[in-house]
């Protein structure tokens, strides 16, 4: 497994230690960072880590994300600093990100996204002779442009909002000297949310329909490049399987993200259990109970979450302001459990980040208002600021719990992406990761790439 640092020779030698690890420290991401007051979090972390790592402590922090430790350190903690290293993926930041200006009102990320992503699916189609791709979930349609222009390819851009169908056709269709002659080359189309048939029947029936509307001359049964450009939760295993049941199609590229929105089931052998897929980790979650434990959905939010190297470019002041956010939120959640008493937001974001003041008192103030606490606010202020002043010296404590949530972010996205690499191979695919994008510019930079075999 060549894009892992450390060297392992079989994958369920990786997966038995990362399951390993991921149940001895289960306290690191088993509850919502709102909830870690009320679950007492912060007392599981050992004192003697606390004062390493710190949000001011930069040199700690680059040196623990690069697997590095100090002979100060104590042992347990430098022992966790190399296993995560070890079980995360492999991540070239050496690069300098570009700035590059393509289209007017859309954002440096999306720019560099398509053009790297368009390069590679260029590239793999040329290499298979393939001609046709389809794109699930083609969004405002950027990346099918880029490969019809430049690369030649008729694309097939699958979308369940009507809005961004139309908007998509729209600018394929437009009269600019760009498009003129490759028009025809990019069509996109909507898929129902709610039907009857499968997404399998609605794809090949949509796809048929394609193929009689390019009015070209093709194969019978052209190969067909399957694309997935942000594929949201369990959209990333449904067009694996898609891909595998599918005799169209020949090459996968897909990019994952939001891992957040997996839908997690204890029943590891449930059919509509898209995590874990793989033999290997299945066997692996039995010898140690890891699917048993709670928190695998915080597992994936924190999987979904900056890498350390994006993490790392924001500065000091900005990082202590959110923990300092964070810390303040939990005792709001701490009272509520302690009151009995439901939050209810009256907007998506009770207090704003930017508007925290270092002064409790006036946190409180905006809390009773964005939550609506209602009765004797008198009695909510005294009892809040009372929880405040017993838990204040558990902040440093929170600041070394966020430093340990970033070191194990890339440890939690090696786990639902080998896993999903050695799935495809255990079903007779070749299937590999590769770093797509700079991580610094956008996080989920990874892509999966899957072929099948050649027919006799």
């Amino acid at each position: 497994m060549e894009f892992l640092n450390g060297q392992f020779e079989r994958e369920d030698i990786f997966f038995g230690e990362i399951v390993q690890l991921l149940s001895n420290f289960n306290w690191i991401y088993k509850s919502r960072n709102t909830d870690i007051l009320a679950d007492e979090i912060l007392n599981c972390i050992p004192k003697s880590w606390i004062p390493i790592f710190q949000l001011n402590c930069l040199d700690n922090i680059q040196m623990a994300i690069k697997g590095e430790s100090k002979s100060s350190w104590p042992p347990d903690l430098s022992d966790l600093v190399s296993r995560c290293w070890r079980l995360s993926l492999r991540i070239d930041s050496s690069r300098k990100p570009e700035v590059i200006s393509k289209w007017k009102k859309v954002n440096p990320k999306k720019i560099h996204e398509v053009l790297n992503f368009a390069q590679l699916i260029g590239e793999k189609c040329a290499e298979k002779q393939i001609e046709h791709v389809v794109d699930i979930g083609a969004g405002l349609g950027y990346l099918d442009k880029e490969l019809s222009n430049r690369w030649d390819l008729h694309v097939l851009g699958l979308e369940r909002d009507a809005y961004r169908v139309l908007a998509a056709s729209q600018r394929t269709c437009s009269d600019t000297k760009e498009n003129t002659a490759n028009r025809c080359r990019s069509t996109f189309k909507e898929l129902a949310v709610k039907a009857e048939n499968s997404l399998e029947d609605q794809i090949e029936s949509v796809i048929g329909d394609w193929f009689d509307e390019l009015e070209a001359e093709h194969e019978s049964a052209p190969l067909l490049c399957m694309i997935g450009l942000h594929s949201c939760g369990d959209l990333s295993p449904v067009m694996m399987k898609l891909f595998m049941n599918s005799r169209r199609f020949r090459t996968l590229l897909l990019v994952s993200c939001c891992y957040h929105r997996m839908e997690w089931k204890k029943d590891l052998l449930a059919d509509e259990n898209f995590f874990p897929l793989s033999s290997s980790l299945k066997n692996a979650s039995h010898i140690v109970p890891f699917h048993q434990q709670e928190g695998i959905q915080h597992l994936f939010r924190l999987a979904a979450q900056e890498t350390p190297n994006r993490w790392m470019q924001q500065n000091t002041v900005n990082c202590q302001l959110q923990a300092q956010h964070t810390f303040y939120r939990s005792i709001i959640q701490l009272y509520a459990a302690t009151e009995n008493i439901q939050l209810l937001k009256r907007q998506r974001r009770p207090v704003k980040t930017h508007n925290i003041s270092d002064v409790f008192e006036e946190y409180v103030d905006q809390v009773i208002d964005g939550f609506g606490l209602e009765g004797d606010v008198a009695g909510h202020r005294e009892k809040l600021v009372n929880i405040y002043r017993s838990n204040a010296h558990l902040l440093p404590a929170l600041e070394t719990l966020i430093i340990l949530q970033a070191l194990f972010q890339p440890v939690a996205e090696a786990l639902i992406l080998v896993d999903r690499v050695v799935y495809l191979k255990e079903n007779g695919l070749s299937a590999s990761l590769r770093q797509i994008f700079d991580d610094r510019i956008s996080p989920r930079c990874f892509v999966t790439i899957a072929e099948k075999p050649e027919s006799p």
